[in-house]
């Protein structure tokens, strides 16, 4: 993968798309797609540490 400087529009356009990036809804659609993240890495976690806490519940 190529790394990218951000997202190309026209000259017309370049002002409309940031402006609609970067809207009063960024944070919650930030939350939005970070969440899945959140999510697996959790998951992950308490797979990982599960049976350390077996044995120490038990």
């Amino acid at each position: 993968m190529l790394p990218s400087a951000g997202a190309w529009a026209c000259r017309v356009c370049r002002p409309r798309v940031q402006a609609t990036i970067h809207d009063t809804q960024y944070l919650p659609n930030l939350a939005l797609v970070l969440l899945p993240v959140a999510v697996l890495l959790g998951l992950g976690l308490t797979l990982y540490f599960l049976p350390a806490l077996k044995r120490r519940l038990t």
